[in-house]
């Protein structure tokens, strides 16, 4: 019965191990968001710093397209080149989140 015990306990304890694993590896996400502010105003919030760009000064809209898609496709596509990666969207807005470089 004595042994029993232990091995209970020993189980328990190499459950727990395994389960704090991926705890261990101290990975953790940055985040930004794109948000469309307007006929072709985009602001983009990284974590340290927010900046107001305005698109049509940098890309021309393509006729028959949308302003705020367009807008927001374009602001998604600055933010891929910089290495985020898109986790969550809505009409106006884009989260995105990247490993921070150690």
């Amino acid at each position: 019965m004595h042994c029993k015990k232990w091995i209970i306990i020993i189980g328990l304890a190499l459950t727990m191990c395994v389960g704090a694993a991926p705890l261990a590896t101290g990975e953790y996400y940055e985040y930004a968001m794109i948000k469309w502010d307007g006929p072709d105003k985009l602001a983009i919030i990284y974590p340290d710093r927010a900046e107001l760009v305005r698109v049509f000064k940098q890309a021309k809209l393509p006729s028959d397209i949308n302003e705020e898609e367009f807008c927001l496709t374009w602001g998604a596509n600055k933010l891929a080149k910089e290495g985020w990666e898109p986790v969550n969207l809505d009409s106006r807005r884009v989260l995105f989140r990247k490993a921070p470089k150690n």
